[in-house]
């Protein structure tokens, strides 16, 4: 498990640095659980998103990880909303997913909710945080992102 935790790992990383950067399209920030959330902008087409979750956190299996449109761009090519889910309580490790979307209908920011359930380990309770990343096209004309939490 521990491998297979370090391979996805790795993976994230090279996802997210593999790209020369152009404006801001790579983001990461940290919840108030400690699940590490990043995305990065991958071929000026497609959003890598990896939630890593620290080794005392879980992240929900059942509840799963959502991701849904906030606005009305139709930027994203992937049947959305969608939710990854697990047949397991938690998932063994981080999760990484690529959304694909067409950089021409980028007309106005477009804001893409994440959620899931991150599990205390001492507690066993599970709190559903919630993450967003907005893409827009920067005064270079290349597309930026930012990422943001969202508190209840």
């Amino acid at each position: 498990m521990r491998i297979f935790r370090t391979i996805v790992s790795a993976l994230a990383v090279w996802a997210m640095t593999a790209a020369t950067p152009v404006a801001d399209d790579i983001g990461s920030v940290v919840t108030p659980t400690g699940v590490n959330v990043q995305t990065h902008i991958e071929a000026g087409t497609r959003l890598v998103i990896a939630v890593v979750p620290t080794m005392d956190v879980k992240l929900n299996g059942q509840l799963g990880i959502g991701f849904t449109p906030l606005d009305d761009q139709m930027v994203w090519t992937d049947s959305l909303p969608s939710v990854v889910m697990v047949e397991g309580d938690y998932f063994e490790g981080p999760v990484l997913q690529t959304m694909s979307f067409d950089p021409e209908y980028l007309n106005a920011p477009a804001v893409l909710g994440i959620t899931f359930g991150a599990c205390l380990p001492v507690s066993g309770v599970c709190i559903l945080e919630e993450a967003e990343v907005t893409l827009e096209h920067s005064q270079d004309g290349s597309i930026g992102l930012t990422l943001a939490t969202v508190t209840p």
